[in-house]
């Protein structure tokens, strides 16, 4: 096909998707995040990659087989890699295949029509500088780092950038292999870790050794790891609550072998409360493993990312190790398909944490501990971005603080703790190693309550501000007339609240859009009569003169 009539059929292809887009969006984001048909005419089921890491040089240089099945019949298919990183040729068949570079993405050019429903296999030859993160794990790139001793100390974290800053793939969320092998050679007085389970280390020259991993399960392409440094690997198993024993490894830092084998004793304690409340690791067969990185931490399936010194915070429990295992569940076993729903993955991990106070030390210190975090909550931008442009621009972690009280608000609008935690268990089975959006999670909810929930997801997830909630008081007799109603909701948002009273205890009330009022025993008014312990929305005072009545 000629230059200049593929580039104008991609353009028309890659034009429905920005025409909604905000004017910051452009055709690149496009190509990065929405599937156009040269990526839904296949699916990836299995990667095979082989890279060698030039430490002195910070270079990459090696190959991955991608093999697919066709879902419709095409010419050209869309992998994706980095521009910074040059394609030393593409092959197919033992032949050389044509393919056109366009910023981060490139397409794939057969000789001859790829027959829909038949299996190919491409392997993509490339090197290259990967992108050097400025500060993993927030902006994402290759860590080339040193110990404590002077020692390479190699690692890369890519979510949200995507893991085609350092390897040639379908980069999309939607489209996980079923299955994957990496080859890391590195040099022979280092290992390499990556996801999964060490199947062999081969010796193809004296000065280089070659960790081969493999990977038995569907796995998010940022996921995708690779760890170098002077590991210890430590061993361990734990039995699950099913009596299964599950596999634990860790690799850390050979010096901290002995602090890391006191830490890690609360990963048992940590995976047998996941358990009871989202039902078995999800990972069986490639087992738990938890690998030292010289960056905070990161949820690698299989190879949980941990750079948190050794330390616990607040509760006994180290946030890095709760927060990123909880992942294995939330984003690992049940997916995305798009960034702007990583709400899927963050809200339910950090909900999770809480959820682990619960267990150990009861409701009432889990929303101490969501009141803890309430203040980070900024709400700034909706908890879900626009889709199809890889959406990255929230200006807070809202996903992650306010999306943990909008599980817990949630949970108190159902009132009835089984059926929310057989909902959430429920997921985990339901949309196990599959790849879901906000609808399905929301539609899931509506049919497990026989109740339409829509309104209270769409109120919290689209919109920036929450609901406030406005009132206004006046002194009728020996009691408090409190008048109140919603502010800032849909029109169906019929969100109950309760409300502290001197005799009563609890007692709820239904605001609407116009204002309508409870009387209370009290002599004075006192904000904490609204109980904020249970719901998630502002509170807004006004003047009574203020209201047209």
């Amino acid at each position: 096909m000629p230059r200049y009539l593929f580039f104008l059929l991609l353009g028309i292809c890659l034009f429905q998707f920005n025409t909604y887009s905000q004017n910051s969006y452009t055709r690149f984001d496009s190509l990065r995040g929405a599937l156009n048909p040269y990526r839904t005419c296949f699916d990836v089921y299995y990667y095979d990659l082989s890279i060698q890491i030039d430490i002195k040089n910070k270079s990459i240089h090696g190959v991955n087989h991608v093999y697919f099945k066709t879902i419709s019949t095409t010419s050209t298919i869309q992998l994706d890699l980095f521009s910074n990183l040059i394609i030393d040729s593409i092959c197919y068949n033992n032949i050389k295949l044509d393919f056109q570079r366009d910023s981060n993405a490139f397409f794939v050019q057969f000789p001859a029509p790829l027959i829909s429903g038949n299996n190919y296999t491409v392997s993509v030859y490339y090197e290259g500088n990967p992108i050097i993160a400025k500060k993993a794990p927030w902006d994402g790139g290759w860590v080339f780092t040193q110990d404590s001793l002077k020692r390479p100390w190699v690692g890369v974290a890519c979510e949200g950038i995507g893991a085609s800053l350092w390897w040639p793939m379908k980069d999309h969320l939607s489209d996980e292999p079923d299955s994957m092998r990496m080859h890391y050679t590195v040099p022979s007085s280092l290992m390499a870790v990556g996801n999964g389970i060490l199947e062999s280390i081969t010796t193809m020259h004296p000065d280089t050794k070659t960790y081969n991993w493999k990977v038995s399960y569907p796995i998010n392409s940022y996921n995708v790891t690779c760890n170098i440094a002077n590991y210890a690997h430590l061993q361990d198993k734990h039995v699950q609550l099913n009596k299964d024993t599950l596999a634990i490894d860790y690799y850390v830092l050979d010096y901290n072998k002995e602090k890391a084998l006191s830490h890690f004793k609360q990963v048992h304690p940590m995976l047998t409360c996941y358990e009871n409340y989202f039902g078995p690791y999800p990972f069986y067969k490639d087992g738990f493993a938890m690998v030292e990185t010289p960056y905070w931490g990161m949820e690698h399936q299989g190879a949980i990312a941990y750079g948190n010194d050794y330390t616990n915070k607040i509760i006994q429990f180290d946030y890095i190790i709760i927060h990123e295992s909880g992942h294995e569940w939330w984003g690992n076993n049940v997916s995305t398909t798009d960034h702007a729903e990583m709400w899927i993955h963050e809200s339910f991990t950090t909900y999770t944490e809480n959820l682990l106070v619960e267990y150990f030390y009861g409701y009432d210190m889990s929303v101490r501990y969501l009141n803890l975090n309430k203040p980070l909550i900024k709400n700034i931008d909706p908890i879900i971005g626009p889709l199809d442009v890889n959406y990255e621009g929230w200006q807070g972690s809202d996903m992650y603080y306010k999306g943990a009280w909008i599980l817990h608000t949630f949970r108190n609008v159902l009132q009835n703790d089984s059926l929310w935690f057989s909902i959430l268990k429920g997921m985990q089975q339901e949309f196990a190693l599959k790849t879901v959006n906000t609808q399905n999670i929301i539609q899931y909810i509506n049919k497990k309550t026989n109740k339409d929930y829509t309104w209270f997801f769409e109120q919290y997830l689209y919109h920036a501000k929450p609901p406030v909630l406005e009132f206004y008081t006046e002194k009728i007799k020996k009691n408090i007339r409190i008048y109140y109603k919603w502010e800032n909701v849909r029109p169906d948002f019929t969100m109950a609240i309760p409300i502290n009273t001197k005799d009563a205890g609890l007692k709820y009330i239904t605001p609407g859009l116009d204002f309508n009022f409870i009387d209370i025993k009290l002599k004075k008014m006192n904000k904490n009569i609204f109980n904020q312990n249970f719901n998630y929305y502002l509170l807004k005072e006004i003047k009574s003169n203020s209201v047209n009545k």
